[in-house]
């Protein structure tokens, strides 16, 4: 008899529970998957996010430095220093860009950015390695990049410590155990002296900021105002489209500015990073890049219909923004495409001079093809994200 009782309310506890699945949660679960799929932008982006993402991390992220920007000032010019050359840019840690003929010129490559290291060897250096004497080898290491500047450093130790294991081994002098290296490396890293990893952190972090601000703010909310329909009535009364975006993107320009003029005070005050630079410089390169940020708001507000749609998107374009603009991660380990990918973002450009002018004390001058570039993709993604959301409220 207790079985039976017990047997009957198992069914009937099984009855409730499919009941409860066909008429509650069946419905509301199959409407939700139409919606999903209807909704083809957001299930694209769903999946393009991880997809995005491992790419991304697996091919284009490496920390292991190669291919540094190097710059050489041979005094030398013998044989031996044209050896000492080619052995640097065989340890593939080094990338040969260009000889320079002064140190004032290697000194300029690197405040403005066209060198991260600079190798000065002396004139006597073929001098006194052929009559067994310690030579030095001077270098500067931009230390804007901590990463790079410490491997640089053990690199170049090494690779004076190899040379000279080869040279007293040709020579057959002395242990080579307790000698010293013939060749002293004297590494003296600029900028940053101490290699503070927020050195390198913080300026990035500035365009950061105010690129997800701005584009954030401004496409959420124009893309409220057009699923509450509030857009289509402005559109009724005597506004042109102009007038309407134009009173749009001011405030989040605006509040952009503002953003980054606090964080810039909290970097100097919380951080302690000094202002190397023009203060006044680097709020012009902001305002030109809010032009950026703000056009590409202005892009995906079109694209998108709804504020979780915005987000996504928003997302989607921060990730290669962050991983791939050299904020982080260094430019020379990546594959080609992705270096590529990252110099066609603004951000990119904006980091450089956010860096070159906090860091290093870069002038206009040297900051010239960054600004150009920020100026042109400023007008060009502006111009085209205008046009697209004119033709969109139209």
């Amino acid at each position: 008899m207790n079985n039976k009782n017990e047997l009957t309310g198992q069914r009937s506890l099984l009855d409730k529970i499919l009941s409860f699945w066909n008429e509650q949660v069946k419905p509301i679960m199959l409407k939700e998957w139409v919606h999903i799929f209807n909704d083809s932008t957001t299930l694209r982006i769903a999946v393009m996010i991880p997809l995005l993402q491992l790419t991304i991390f697996g091919f284009g992220i490496n920390d292991e430095v190669r291919d540094i920007k190097t710059f050489i000032f041979d005094q030398d010019r013998s044989k031996a220093s044209s050896q000492f050359i080619q052995k640097a840019e065989a340890t593939t840690y080094f990338k040969i860009k260009k000889e320079v003929h002064s140190k004032k010129e290697l000194l300029g490559s690197l405040v403005c950015g066209e060198a991260s290291v600079g190798i000065i060897i002396p004139p006597d250096y073929s001098r006194k390695i052929n009559s067994n004497r310690k030579a030095q080898i001077q270098v500067l290491i931009d230390g804007s990049d901590s990463n790079i500047s410490n491997q640089s450093q053990a690199a170049l130790e090494q690779l004076g410590s190899s040379i000279s294991r080869t040279v007293r081994s040709k020579k057959r002098q002395g242990s080579l155990e307790t000698q010293d290296n013939l060749i002293d490396v004297r590494s003296r890293v600029l900028f940053n002296p101490n290699l503070e990893t927020t050195y390198q952190i913080i300026p990035g972090l500035l365009g950061i900021i105010v690129f997800l601000v701005t584009s954030f703010l401004c496409c959420l909310s124009i893309v409220g105002e057009k699923e509450r329909g509030t857009l289509e009535q402005l559109l009724v009364t005597p506004l042109t489209p102009l007038g309407l975006m134009t009173g749009k993107v001011i405030p989040y320009l605006c509040i952009g500015f503002v953003d980054f003029n606090l964080s810039l005070l909290l970097m100097y005050l919380l951080f302690q990073i000094p202002i190397q630079g023009s203060i006044l410089l680097l709020e012009l390169a902001t305002i030109i890049f809010m032009f950026s940020a703000l056009g590409i708001s202005l892009l995906i507000s079109s694209v998108a219909k709804s504020q979780p749609q915005a987000t996504q998107l928003v997302f989607v374009q921060m990730l290669p923004s962050i991983l791939l603009s050299g904020y982080i991660f260094p430019f020379e380990p990546m594959p080609v495409f992705f270096r590529a990918i990252g110099y066609m973002l603004p951000v990119t450009h904006f980091i450089m001079i956010a860096r070159g002018i906090i860091l290093r004390g870069a002038e206009l001058t040297h900051l010239i093809v960054p600004f150009v570039v920020l100026i042109v993709y400023g007008v060009i993604i502006f111009g085209f994200s205008v046009k697209i959301f004119k033709k969109e409220i139209e």
